[in-house]
């Protein structure tokens, strides 16, 4: 929740999907990688500072203590190498937009398995779009801005701009985002 903490400490919070503390998400989604994907995303585009428990980016598995310790598989040949480029695709994406790392940040939409939030800053704006059903789905925010935006990451489909509502389809088990 935002209003828990101040601004600063949840715009400094560390963000972590797992840890050596805890069994590998990859575990605990039974080895769906478009979950942690999904996960990813969200991880990297909501307020904080998201960190990626060594391993998860090439596909290390791992259920409680000892196993979520494991060791790195240094081989680059034992890599899951979709993973590993993906997560390299989002860290590029904050990098390269300022408003994921300190926008303000603004829900628009949650409906049929699908959430979508804004970040702002500096008049740039963001619109994320997490599918997590097994169906592509219609997601429609309110839009300010006169232009139809374009597509940052993912996919998406019949992006439209009508009367101040952005609408667009994004594929099941995906996510999208806009700028």
């Amino acid at each position: 929740n935002l209003q828990l903490y101040q601004h600063d400490i949840t715009y400094a919070q560390l963000n972590l999907l797992d840890s050596h503390d805890t069994p590998r998400f990859l575990t605990c989604a039974n080895g769906d990688k478009n979950a942690l994907k999904l996960a990813w995303l969200f991880m990297f585009c909501y307020p904080g500072a998201p960190c990626v428990y060594y391993g998860d980016e090439i596909g290390i598995d791992g259920n409680h203590d000892p196993d979520c310790r494991k060791s790195f598989p240094w081989e680059a040949g034992k890599w899951d190498q979709d993973l590993r480029s993906y997560v390299k695709e989002i860290v590029r994406l904050r990098k390269q937009n300022p408003a994921l790392r300190r926008g303000d940040f603004t829900r628009l939409w949650s409906a049929d398995g699908t959430y979508a939030f804004a970040r702002s800053l500096d008049g740039e704006r963001l619109v994320v779009a997490l599918n997590a059903s097994e169906s592509p789905q219609q997601v429609e925010v309110t839009q300010e801005a006169q232009k139809t935006p374009n597509l940052a990451f993912g996919e998406a489909s019949d992006i439209s701009l009508a009367d101040g509502r952005l609408r667009f389809k994004i594929p099941a088990r995906s996510g999208v985002v806009l700028k």
